[in-house]
């Protein structure tokens, strides 16, 4: 009697599957934790330049006033990034304050005008500052 031939098996054995699946998910998750931690960035990234644009908004509009005769300050609240208080949602996120201190001998030849935008996000406080003399 003669022994039977054995003929190699083509394809994959359920190993070599298991592991290209394994594998196949190890980068799907890093791929996806890539893309939350970028997306995060952005939108600080964001919300930083936004409020920069409305601290310097700010500092243009208190420059073209008239001077005050003494320290003057201001706040708003409730802004979005337009720097508008209409409406509500979760774009109306920002805080805006001022400070216009006369500097100088004699006081108040200059002035120090300082901008603070603050904005909360995810209990934390995070803060842009301008200012101009």
């Amino acid at each position: 009697m003669s022994q039977p031939v054995r003929r190699p098996e083509a394809g994959f054995t359920m190993i070599e599957v298991m592991i290209a699946v394994l594998l196949s998910s190890i980068a799907v998750i890093g791929i996806v934790g890539l893309y939350t931690v970028e997306s995060r960035a952005s939108t600080m990234s964001r919300r930083k330049t936004e409020a920069a644009e409305l601290a310097q908004d700010k500092v243009e509009e208190l420059r073209t006033m008239p001077a005050p005769t003494a320290a003057s300050s201001g706040s708003e609240t409730n802004l979005d990034e337009h720097g508008e208080t209409t409406g509500s949602g979760p774009s109306h996120i920002f805080t805006r304050a001022w400070t216009i201190t006369p500097q100088g001998n004699p006081s108040g030849e200059w002035y120090l005008i300082t901008v603070t935008v603050t904005w909360e996000t995810n209990s934390v406080i995070v803060r842009a500052e301008r200012s101009a003399t």
